[in-house]
């Protein structure tokens, strides 16, 4: 056993890999807002052909809710790639 620390190890390599971690959750999350905002936009078109339009406009609330959270996501996730750009500019 050697007392040197094998380089995955160092606190630069772990900022790295949980800031590519958190980089892959949030455009995992990103991906789910939307893809729950189309299907929900479609069940508030169903709703609202079958006479249900209080349903639709509460469907709709959510829908819109979804649509808010993918922004949001996606400047969390720019904001994130422009710091690791940064940290990590030498890296491939």
């Amino acid at each position: 056993m050697t007392d040197r620390i094998p380089a995955s190890s160092t606190p630069q390599a772990h900022i790295r890999e949980e800031m590519l971690g958190l980089m892959q959750a949030l455009a995992e999350g990103i991906r789910i807002d939307g893809l729950m905002a189309d299907q929900l936009s479609q069940i508030s078109d169903r709703a609202r052909l079958c006479g249900e339009g209080e349903m639709a406009d509460g469907l709709l609330d959510v829908t819109r809710q979804h649509r808010v959270a993918v922004l949001e996501g996606q400047g969390r996730l720019a904001a994130l790639e422009a710091r690791y750009a940064v940290l990590f500019s030498d890296e491939p």
